[in-house]
């Protein structure tokens, strides 16, 4: 249950965005952020967001789309992350997926107490759908999820072959050396979506920068580990939707495919992986989506808003 320094948190204005507010869950010795946007009586259905791997909750669109179909928003900081960042931590830094299980407890919790127990969806992008998609099979209050929601979840690294075969190497230096950097994102990603470069999108470059955060080796260590615990299945037992771009691309710079493709994951991990989670998965193809659909243009996100309202309203008809 929420510990008594979690409930002495009050709201307060969001530091980031106007509009939403913001409390710190302080909990296991960490500290995680919980942003919600205000609703003005208890809904009957809720969202939880998890960002993604060098990234923050800030598509208020996003929140806009959810509280439009009647859903209270609520989206999570991780620890390390965003709004949440503090200075003696490494950015983006974990040595287990587990590690955040105790904030997204917490967060149910405030939700259910805010909200009167919801019908809840848990929706995770990039790494934070690989930590929805282990949270949903192995947390605390999986039972309480109506449904998981997954956008270009984070089943297996983009790698070329060489650099695939250095993953034994990296698994050693997570143990030994974790906070060793072991990779770098490319910056195209961050040009293709940021307002000052060549995107839509404004965010805090210091908590998103477009070079990415450095990856450390216990980070890789982490994931991989969760990845391989989730090819093993994970027995989900709510509705899934998976949900990612037609195609990936590599990111090479003045490419046509950058706008219009996945350069960050490779789909077709998503489509190998998606079946493993449990036995109602549903996988989506978005034409045109970029890594974060929520970020592609105008026409393909609002195909992929239909589709994932569609899939929900659906989801909730069948329960009734």
């Amino acid at each position: 249950m929420i510990t008594a320094v979690l409930t002495q948190q009050q709201w307060k204005p969001d530091v980031a965005l106007a509009g939403f507010e913001m409390r710190q869950l302080d909990v296991a010795g960490g500290r995680a952020v919980l942003v919600r946007r205000p609703h003005p009586n208890a809904a009957a259905r809720a969202v939880l967001y998890v960002h993604g791997y060098s990234d923050y909750f800030f598509q208020t669109h996003l929140a806009e789309v959810f509280q439009a179909h009647g859903y209270a928003f609520y989206a999570i900081d991780l620890p390390g992350h965003g709004r949440a960042m503090q200075p003696h931590q490494i950015p983006c830094f974990y040595r287990d997926i587990t590690e955040f299980y105790p904030f997204i407890d917490a967060a149910i919790e405030i939700i259910d107490a805010e909200q009167h127990r919801p019908w809840l969806m848990l929706h995770g992008h990039s790494a934070g759908g690989l930590i929805a998609a282990m949270y949903a099979g192995e947390g605390q209050h999986r039972d309480r999820l109506g449904a998981l929601v997954l956008n270009s979840p984070f089943f297996d690294f983009f790698i070329d072959p060489l650099t695939r075969a250095s993953i034994p190497l990296v698994m050693l230096l997570g143990r030994w050396q974790p906070s060793r950097i072991v990779g770098k994102l490319s910056s195209v990603y961050g040009e293709t979506i940021y307002r000052g470069a060549r995107g839509e999108w404004d965010f805090d470059q210091r908590w998103k920068p477009i070079n990415g955060i450095p990856m450390r080796a216990g980070t890789a260590r982490a994931i991989l580990l969760a990845q391989r615990r989730l090819r093993r299945g994970l027995g989900i037992r709510c509705p899934i939707l998976i949900a990612h771009s037609a195609r990936s691309a590599w990111p090479i710079p003045g490419s046509a495919e950058i706008t219009k493709a996945d350069i960050v994951l490779d789909v077709a991990h998503m489509r190998r992986d998606g079946p493993r989670l449990g036995d109602d998965v549903t996988m989506i193809a978005i034409e045109g989506g970029l890594h974060d659909l929520a970020l592609s243009t105008a026409p393909v996100r609002e195909r992929y808003f239909a589709e994932m309202m569609e899939w929900l309203d659906e989801v909730v008809r069948q329960k009734q």
